[in-house]
């Protein structure tokens, strides 16, 4: 399947994406990707959305709509700033810190949201396709549930194409149309591997993934002679030493990203 590109990306922490919030779910974790799309990878955190324009994106009520943002407000993932005579401008946060015992957010509103200070603040995030968190995945609830649209982060956050050709082997590995997950990753998400396998089947099978064949050779420059990605099979000449590997790929790549991969690989990605 051929590979979209996307100019325009936004970015979400990692953390969304996995079970560290229990509570952040349904409508909440709906209108806070929505707030997330919107403000991309601007440092200021900056939505400027009515309370129509959110409830029409995500298709709720503006009474639960109002609920939600009432909820992400209070638990510190997303701040209101007030202003006369016109619509609320939404800020969106550092994601809080969650202490799951006494179920307490404590604020990290005074860390920036650029991406230096969150890698050195340790709040790792996932750059996205403005174009995969639009349409049906937060309109259609039934369609998509919380666990897809976690897993489909998850998928992004290893999905490096430079490096791997698509996602990370490691973590999500195909062999002979037989899918392994790893432990971290079924832990993260807090679902079994055969929820997940589920997930990625079904993402294959709407277009939103793809399973693509890649060749990784012994890097001769590495005391440790792993083997690394050098390119997809059908545009690279493969020697007998290599390794052929079954990767996922997710069908909607940022350009700057495909560029690096397209750099890296001498241009063989099918």
């Amino acid at each position: 399947m051929p590979i979209n590109t996307s100019n325009h990306t936004f970015i979400v922490e990692r953390s969304i994406f996995s079970n560290t919030f229990p509570e952040l779910k349904e409508d909440r974790l709906r209108v806070y990707l929505l707030m997330c799309r919107v403000v991309g990878a601007k440092k200021d955190g900056i939505c400027f959305m009515s309370i129509k324009t959110i409830s029409n994106e995500v298709n709720l009520t503006e009474h639960r709509t109002r609920k939600a943002i009432e909820w992400l407000c209070e638990k510190h993932f997303i701040k209101k700033v007030r202003r006369w005579k016109q619509s609320n401008v939404y800020v969106v946060l550092v994601t809080p810190d969650y202490d799951p015992v006494k179920k307490q957010y404590y604020s990290n509103e005074d860390i920036d949201r650029g991406r230096l200070s969150m890698k050195d603040t340790l709040n790792g995030y996932v750059e996205l396709p403005v174009e995969v968190m639009a349409g049906s995945i937060l309109r259609d609830k039934t369609l998509w549930t919380d666990r897809k649209i976690r897993i489909f982060g998850q998928l992004y956050l290893y999905h490096w194409i430079d490096e791997f050709g698509g996602v990370d082997p490691k973590v999500v590995q195909v062999k002979k149309n037989t899918m392994y997950i790893s432990e971290l990753f079924s832990y993260t998400i807090g679902c079994s591997s055969q929820d997940i396998i589920s997930v990625i089947r079904w993402l294959i099978r709407e277009g939103f993934a793809s399973k693509a064949k890649t060749v990784y050779r012994q890097n001769p420059n590495s005391i440790f002679k792993e083997i690394q990605y050098i390119g997809d099979a059908v545009k690279t000449n493969k020697l007998p030493s290599d390794t052929l590997i079954d990767v996922i790929r997710m069908n909607c790549i940022p350009s700057l990203k495909l560029k690096n991969a397209i750099d890296r690989t001498g241009g063989r990605i099918a």
